[in-house]
């Protein structure tokens, strides 16, 4: 059964903290590898300046039910 939840914390690793539903914290492991697979993928944002200049925030991959 698939489950709902939101990722909580996450690091360079892949390694990283789902918290769901019920607000239980499921450790996750990605892999390294997992984010080379994101080149290229459409994604939605917001953008906020700061002192560094602009700054994506708020990313979410564009999928098939939010279509690009």
């Amino acid at each position: 059964m698939l489950r709902k939840g939101k990722i909580t914390s996450i690091n360079e690793e892949g390694s990283g903290i789902i918290t769901d539903e019920n607000n239980q914290e499921i450790p996750f492991n990605l892999g390294t590898s997992f984010f080379y697979n994101l080149k290229d993928v459409k994604v939605y944002f917001d953008i906020e300046l700061k002192p560094e200049g602009l700054v994506a925030i708020d990313i979410s991959l564009a999928t098939d039910s939010n279509r690009f």
